[in-house]
This record gives structure tokens, sequence and C-alpha cells, in this order.
């Protein structure tokens, strides 16, 4: 089985301050893969590198094979001109930690735009697909309302119904509860587990250790930078190899 995505040597870093050091791993059809750490491990610039919305200065990240980002000239790599990111971008969708809808429309609009601006459906396609996203998520009976009348775990789940509208080859989840009160939580993450279990590939950066332990099909933790450990979350959480990892759970799990 070829993988969905593949990083080699991803190097990323703001000024003198390395973010991102010689990161390598793949991501394979239907896998769960969540991704834990400190803050200020590196895990949202990953995250946001695969999505190409920040350059980075090594490496490389391939989706389905083709390069991301980047082409060689002459021996040197050349940033793709945002026509072709754009194009590159559509294949990938990523979910934020604010909801990013936007507030003047409903949230059914909020998941047809995509559909109707960037893929250009027209509108009764677009309309029947976002009503089927929306019940996915079980929001079919809020679709005709606007943001500020939905919750925020109802507004996280309008952006996962427009992100998946768009049938992107991965999901990118970055923190997505974390800007939730603790009673929406729970729903969210209800919401990712179903799409886990339909097959759908994400990588999701959380700080919700039982969710990771119980969803993800391959945990990787991420320190300093680089990734320390990965493998599958009953070894990650259960028999980890180094102190560093070990001390993680220790300091999370109270």
């Amino acid at each position: 089985m070829q993988p969905i995505l593949a990083i080699k040597g991803l190097t990323k870093s703001f000024g003198p301050n390395v973010i991102l050091r010689d990161v390598d791993f793949e991501v394979f059809p239907a896998d769960v893969v969540a991704i834990i750490g400190s803050s200020g491990s590196g895990k949202t610039t990953l995250l946001r590198c695969i999505d190409l919305l920040e350059e980075f200065e090594a490496g490389e990240i391939r989706l389905d094979g083709e390069q991301l980002g980047y082409r060689s000239s002459g021996g040197r790599r050349v940033r793709l001109p945002g026509r072709q990111l754009a194009m590159q971008r559509a294949k990938i969708a990523m979910v934020f930690q604010s909801y990013n809808l936007f507030p003047h429309l409903t949230a059914l609009g909020n998941v047809m735009i995509g559909l109707t601006r960037v893929q250009h459906k027209p509108k009764a396609e677009a309309r029947a697909i976002a009503e089927a996203w929306l019940e996915r998520v079980g929001l079919a009976e809020r679709r005709d309302h606007h943001p500020s009348a939905l919750s925020g775990g109802q507004q996280q789940r309008v952006a996962i119904a427009r992100a998946l509208a768009m049938e992107p080859r991965l999901l990118l989840l970055d923190e997505v509860t974390s800007a939730l009160d603790p009673e929406l939580v729970q729903e969210v993450l209800l919401t990712i587990r179903r799409l886990a279990e339909a097959g759908t590939t994400m990588l999701i950066v959380t700080h919700e250790m039982r969710f990771a332990r119980q969803v993800s099909t391959r945990t990787v933790f991420m320190d300093q930078g680089g990734i320390l450990e990965e493998g599958p979350p009953e070894v990650i959480f259960g028999s980890p190899k180094t102190a560093r990892l070990a001390e993680f759970l220790a300091n999370v799990s109270h």
C-alpha cells in the first residue's frame, strides 16, 4: 500500500529558532494519526507546512507521490506559484482551533461556499452535498442558522463538514477542541470518532490523551521539533521507550 502522505527530512525555522528538525513519517489510507507533545514542540507548524501555509527550508512533503509546495529548477528548490499551491491545497483540508466560519452565511452557506466558489459545482448539487454533510455531523436541523446562533461545538462541526464536503485526500485537525467549553468537547470528539470509523484519513493534533489513545491507529510524540517516538497507541501510552515521553504522559494525566 502506498502512503497518501510521505514526509522526509522536513526542517522549518523561524529566524534562529528551529521549529521542525528533520521530520520523517508517512500516513496511509484510513490512518488516524494523533500527534501529541508539549506546547512549542512543532505540532501545529507541521500541519501548517503540510497544508502549504508555511514555507520550509529543507526536506519534502509528498501527497499521493506528488511533491507539495516546491519544484526543482537548476538544482535549486523553487516555491510553486500561487495557483499551483491552491490546486495542491484543494486536496487537503484543515480545521483550525478557531472555527473560521463566515459570520454572514448560514451553516449551509458555509459548507456550500467552497463547493461553488472553488469546485464550481452547480448550486443545487452543492446544496445537496452540504446538506448531506451537515446531516452526518448531526446538524441537519441547524442548517439555516448563522454561526452566532450556534454553540462553539456546533460551529466546529460545521467547520468539519465544510472541510470534508470538498472530498480531500487528507483531513488535518489542529486542536479542534481547545477553544471549546468542556461540556462541548465530547460532541466534536464523537464526530471525529465517527469519521475515523468510516475510514477518513486524518492527522490530528490534540491534547485529549484519552481520545488519542482510543481513536488513533498510530500516535506520534513530538519533542523539540522532532519525532521522538511513534507507534500504535497502546505502545505509546502503555510502554513509552523514552524518559521524555514517560514524563510528558505523567504530567498530562494529572
